[in-house]
């Protein structure tokens, strides 16, 4: 896990409220577009990033206590890459959901926001739509679990999104 950003400037209209996020999202680009985001929006928040399920699920271990809010992706790679596993192994289209499953396991309460690009996630017998996904993560996971954001980096809709989900976080936390 490394420090992404640390900022210190005020949230405009709103008291400082410094939360640090855990970003477990293996898209590069789609983690820095989330990461500027979140700097724009809540500029006294800092962020740390994991890639994988296994690099995650380290990340959440050794970060109780210090991690306010994660912004995790569903689909991810086992592990993280590196020279002796160039593709981080086989890709996890409920990898999110294991994650939460490891966090329920280990009494980890961190609250959780779901940021996927699909809608769709398993395979053909076992394909389920992300709304349904949703219901099933809210059933087993209410506690930890916030809601999810379709993100689409062509579309500015998932910002909303987003900053709803995390002022409900704030407010709750206030």
């Amino acid at each position: 896990m490394r420090t992404i950003s640390s900022l210190s400037n005020l949230d405009a209209g709103s008291q400082e409220q410094k939360v640090h996020y855990l970003m477990i999202e293996d898209d590069e680009d789609k983690a820095r577009t989330v990461q500027e985001f979140i700097r724009t929006h809540y500029p006294s928040s800092s962020c740390s990033i994991a890639k994988s399920l296994n690099g995650g699920l380290r990340a959440l271990i050794s970060g109780q206590g210090t991690v306010d809010l994660v912004l995790m992706d569903m689909s991810m790679p086992n592990y993280d890459v590196t020279p002796d596993e160039p593709s981080g192994g086989t890709p996890e289209s409920f990898a999110g959901q294991e994650l939460l499953a490891q966090m329920k396991l280990r009494g980890i309460e961190i609250p959780v926001i779901i940021i996927t690009m699909f809608d769709k996630f398993g395979e053909k017998k076992g394909k389920i739509s992300l709304e349904q996904l949703a219901h099933n993560l809210h059933t087993e996971y209410g506690k930890t679990y916030k809601g999810y954001v379709y993100y689409n980096a062509a579309q500015e809709g998932w910002k909303p999104s987003l900053r709803k989900l995390i002022d409900a976080h704030m407010k709750e936390q206030s």
